[in-house]
């Protein structure tokens, strides 16, 4: 009778303990929601591999690198017109900006994004300014209008690593420009933002 009811005991502390272990489990389980994220690095165009592509940019001109742990993100790298310091308009997209060639294996979460602005006269004799864009897998060329009273141009980039979830649009880099010729250092802040006369802004945008 005692052996009864020892294995009794034996069995509801075993049943208490499997309980107990499965709650634990359950409780330092990751939340695999929050694993997604991506990581912006500056990259500097003189030095390293890059350094030989600077004769062939812009004079306005940057890159960064964007690697995307988790699931692939459905991404867009928008260009948008501001002006006294609110977005005036869309001047263009780049969609599936992590897509790899078929095949590619290594570092295929990561992408390098290098980014050259120049203004050119047109055989009308008219100034535009040229967006070339290039991801990787391919390169993109814009050509945008461009007001001839704007002299002083300046860069707007992240000079340090910055790691996000991709949930928000996200300033990448952006060329101001002023009629004054005077060009202030800024940042991504809306205080910075506000401040701006004209600026072509560089956005990364995530679907739902």
């Amino acid at each position: 009778m005692k052996n009864l009811r020892l294995g009794h005991y034996i069995i509801i502390f075993l049943f208490v303990l499997t309980g107990c272990s499965a709650e634990s489990a359950e409780a330092i389980k990751p939340d695999q929601s929050i694993t997604d994220s991506i990581t912006l690095t500056p990259v500097d165009l003189a030095q390293g591999e890059t350094a030989k592509l600077r004769p062939f940019l812009g004079t306005m001109s940057g890159a960064f690198k964007l690697r995307y742990e988790g699931e692939k993100p459905s991404a867009s790298l928008d260009m948008d017109i501001w002006e006294n310091g609110v977005k005036v308009d869309s001047a263009g997209s780049i969609g599936d900006l992590f897509f790899s060639p078929e095949g590619q294996v290594n570092n295929s979460n990561e992408i390098e994004v290098i980014i050259s602005i120049d203004t050119v006269r047109t055989e009308e004799d008219k100034e535009v300014c040229i967006v070339k864009i290039s991801t990787g897998s391919g390169l993109a060329t814009f050509t945008l209008p461009w007001n001839s009273e704007l002299k002083g141009r300046g860069l707007i980039q992240n000079t340090e690593t910055l790691t996000f979830t991709p949930d928000h649009p996200v300033h990448t880099f952006a060329m101001h420009a002023t009629s004054s010729n005077q060009v202030f250092a800024g940042g991504f802040s809306e205080e910075s933002l506000s401040k701006i006369e004209w600026a072509l802004v560089f956005t990364l945008r995530f679907d739902e």
